[in-house]
């Protein structure tokens, strides 16, 4: 199966894998990376099920410690930072994405955010594995192998891509103002229009 098919984002269980027993907070845990014709597959699992079989099967295993993940922060307009990018594009088809993958999570390595947790070959090509700090999700970003005189060019876009839009122009603001007020008038209009099934008004008798 071509590298470019695999699913590269693997979610943490919230529960063991083997016996079905959800994970407590502050409980190891231990993940198994096996390959499967589908692609990568990850098994989560406590440690009265985690034995030789899981090791022999699996081409990389670690332990982490499960966290109950926190609830989820109102959604908010912002600019795109490093994680958020690498989520948009971290199973990207487009071959042009894998040099920013690479380095979006070489970033967020340095800060903490993913935790280098191995590296493997498959079909010729270095794949390094990664986990969030802190949800625990398996990244699985394919060494693009950039050359020297290609870094800076990459390093150039990825920080075109984080950097906030720009201001609006005055004329871009007159623009929408104009914009959001037409919209206005146009839905007070037809809020003040008569059903089309309504009757029409009774003529008045002339006196």
């Amino acid at each position: 199966m071509p590298i470019e098919e695999w699913d590269h984002l693997q979610v943490r269980s919230s529960l063991c894998n083997g016996c079905q027993k959800p994970f407590e907070d502050k409980e190891d845990y231990h993940t198994a990376l096996s390959l499967t014709p589908e692609g990568y597959r990850r098994r989560d699992l406590c440690q009265a099920c985690w034995g030789a079989a899981e090791r022999g099967s699996a081409i990389s295993y670690w332990q982490g410690t499960f966290q109950i993940p926190p609830p989820p922060k109102p959604e908010t307009l912002k600019r795109e930072d490093a994680e958020s990018l690498l989520r948009k594009f971290i199973d990207s088809k487009d071959p042009g994405h894998a040099n920013v993958r690479y380095i979006l999570a070489i970033m967020l390595e340095r800060k903490r955010t993913l935790r280098h947790r191995d590296t493997t070959e498959q079909e010729g090509q270095k794949v390094l594995i990664y986990e969030h700090a802190r949800t625990g999700e398996t990244f699985l970003v394919p060494d693009p192998r950039l050359r020297l005189d290609q870094l800076e060019a990459v390093q150039t876009e990825v920080s075109a891509l984080l950097a906030p839009p720009p201001a609006p122009t005055p004329v871009e603001q007159a623009l929408a103002a104009v914009e959001q007020e037409a919209n206005a008038a146009a839905i007070a209009a037809a809020e003040n229009q008569p059903p089309n099934d309504a009757e029409p008004p009774t003529p008045q008798a002339q006196g």
